[in-house]
């Protein structure tokens, strides 16, 4: 039966810090499941949408850190939420739910999960994570799963319990951490914030959110294995621009991707041949004067064409166009060109497919590789 008083605060004392580290999944865990066992709007919409039936409130239990041994490896499991019941057409059921917030998606952990659901009758498994690229690795993996599998991310949790918390303090307060904490549905860049942000200069945290999650969600296998060193990526807003700086050893060499709001610094035109504007960018860098510079440009003549195909302005070192003597290499597209997609996802997918476009261009043949290591200390 489901504990008819729940307390929220013994349930949180159990994940309290431990050597000064803030367990925030589980806290997130716990909060989400006192709201669950509160709220019965959201519990009965929210059972009915993943078991396509309502549920008997009587017989339902819910569990955080229940334990399960893993006969096949002989290990204990310990699922984030198990939930057994019964539907109210009398047949039973087993839901386990596996909570992310910081973590990645490990498909080992989903797959041990439904090993405990192998003889279970009706038995489902939830993934939810804030990370909208590992919901989908999740489904496209789906089919590998015995159990009934559904992927949330949390805004969409976010999105059900806004609307149904008006009778469950409890649930307000989860929504606005929620919401404090970046796991509300983020607004997209639209064309009406980009013609703002040329006038206003305001909204430069947004580009940082999404060169942040390119780094963090996406990944860069097309890129040369040094810059794939996360020892040597950072995203910084520097120089009129926000990007990814994937570092080489002496700066020489460094590779930035991301985006040009302004053009003081790196004194080329905007893609669509103005001076106000914002794009999606790739710059390789070097000192005017560093040996090996030479050849490193003379491996880019020989790509430029390659990279034009794939979209966007290309300039290199030398060209009339690029006034800044640090620019080895520069592709810029105008971020206006992206943003027909109406969510975010979809738009960091466009511009990454962009980025890849550029960097397979570039680095297909390993001339350009090659020629970057003049850029390392020898030995």
């Amino acid at each position: 039966m489901m504990d008819s008083n729940p307390n929220l605060f013994i349930s949180l004392f159990q994940w309290r810090p431990v050597e000064g580290r803030t367990p925030g999944e589980n806290f997130l865990t716990e909060a989400f499941v006192y709201c669950l066992r509160k709220n019965e709007t959201f519990r009965t919409r929210w059972f009915e949408e993943i078991l396509g039936s309502a549920v008997i409130d009587s017989e339902l239990r819910i569990s955080t850190r229940a334990s399960h041994l893993d006969d096949e490896r002989e290990t204990t499991i310990y699922p984030d939420i198990d939930i057994r019941g019964i539907l109210t057409s009398g047949q039973p059921f087993s839901l386990l739910v596996e909570v992310k917030w910081g973590a990645r998606y490990d498909h080992a952990q989903i797959a041990k999960y439904d090993r405990l659901l192998k003889f279970e009758r009706n038995s489902h498994l939830v993934f939810i994570s804030a990370n909208s690229m590992d919901c989908r690795n999740a489904l496209m993996k789906r089919h590998s799963i015995s159990a009934a599998f559904h992927v949330f991310e949390w805004q969409q949790i976010y999105s059900r319990l806004a609307t149904l918390s008006q009778d469950c303090r409890s649930s307000q307060e989860l929504v606005e951490f929620m919401h404090k904490h970046g796991l509300s549905p983020p607004e997209p860049i639209t064309q009406n914030l980009l013609q703002s942000y040329v006038a206003t200069r305001d909204f430069t945290k947004r580009l940082r959110r999404y060169c942040e999650k390119l780094l963090n969600e996406f990944p860069w296998d097309f890129l040369p294995p040094h810059y794939q060193d996360a020892r040597r990526q950072e995203v910084k807003d520097q120089y009129g621009r926000v990007a990814i700086v994937f570092s080489r050893h002496d700066w020489n060499g460094t590779i930035t991707i991301g985006f040009l709001y302004s053009n003081h610094d790196h004194q080329v035109k905007f893609a669509d041949g103005g001076d106000a504007s914002v794009d999606l960018m790739m710059r390789i860098e070097a000192n005017p004067v560093v040996a090996g510079r030479v050849e490193v440009v003379s491996a880019l003549k020989k790509r430029p064409i390659q990279v034009r195909q794939c979209g966007g302005v290309v300039r290199l070192a030398g060209d009339r166009d690029n006034q800044n003597p640090h620019t080895l290499f520069i592709a810029q597209r105008s971020l206006s060109e992206f943003l027909d997609n109406s969510d975010e996802t979809g738009q960091l997918l466009a511009m990454h497919a962009q980025i890849r476009d550029w960097s397979n261009a570039l680095f297909g043949d390993g001339d350009l590789e090659n020629a970057l290591r003049r850029f390392d200390p020898i030995g």
